[in-house]
């Protein structure tokens, strides 16, 4: 490895306390005037309100320098996911807070991560307040829709590891697949192939942290 480079003075404010990247995987915008872009998914909590946000850091120079981003115009989140949309387009996910609705939250960025419009909680997207996984598997080609997988414990406890898709660039999400209807938390996907995906996840018997497993599936519905 080389020699670390200290990129607190770009990426934080100094009225920021609690700081987090991850947990899940950063992106490389592939499409548009930002193509080659890295962006990171990060959180943060306000020292002076205890509020806390979900926000993005960026690098345009592959990981030389780093830039703050966008962060979102509503508390009450954190542990996020990102992933490229068409139409040069970035969609947050969002863990949430706001047990008014207990369901993920999502916005949209046109910048590239610079700013989030305004976040939208996500009916189908149930959660018990826990981490969850995002990912592009495929885009539009050759008359087929492009793919996003999504993966969390779906429910109010952290049980039931379920993937949805989506295929209108994530604003609707339907055809789960349950990896593990028991005790269920943290996941991160992977795409192996040009047809199958993987997701790594938390699971047990009696608590969600008994074991770690991979499980792989087909992405697209019908032939698991």
């Amino acid at each position: 490895w080389a020699t670390p480079t200290e990129i607190t003075v770009t990426t934080k404010k100094p009225d920021w306390t609690w700081y987090a990247t991850g947990p899940g995987a950063g992106i490389q915008i592939e499409h548009g005037p930002r193509r080659g872009r890295l962006v990171i998914p990060c959180d943060h909590i306000e020292a002076g309100t205890k509020c806390y946000y979900s926000h993005v850091i960026y690098s345009d120079d592959h990981g030389r320098t780093w830039q703050l981003g966008g962060r979102t115009p509503r508390d009450q989140v954190n542990e996020c996911e990102v992933a490229e949309l068409s139409g040069q387009r970035l969609l947050l996910n969002l863990r949430n807070y706001d047990r008014t609705k207990q369901t993920r939250q999502q916005a949209i960025s046109r910048d590239g991560g610079a700013t989030w419009g305004e976040q939208r909680h996500v009916p189908e997207l149930i959660e018990p307040i826990c981490q969850a996984s995002l990912r592009r598997f495929s885009w539009p080609a050759d008359g087929r829709s492009g793919l996003l997988l999504f993966s969390n414990p779906a429910s109010t406890k952290r049980e039931n590891l379920t993937v949805r898709r989506s295929y209108d660039e994530g604003e609707t999400w339907r055809d789960p697949l349950v990896l593990h209807p028991g005790p269920a938390a943290y996941s991160c996907l992977v795409a192996l192939s040009a047809e199958d995906a993987g997701c790594l996840y938390e699971r047990g018997e009696k608590r969600p942290y008994e074991r770690i497993t991979f499980a792989r599936f087909t992405a697209w519905p019908g032939a698991n």
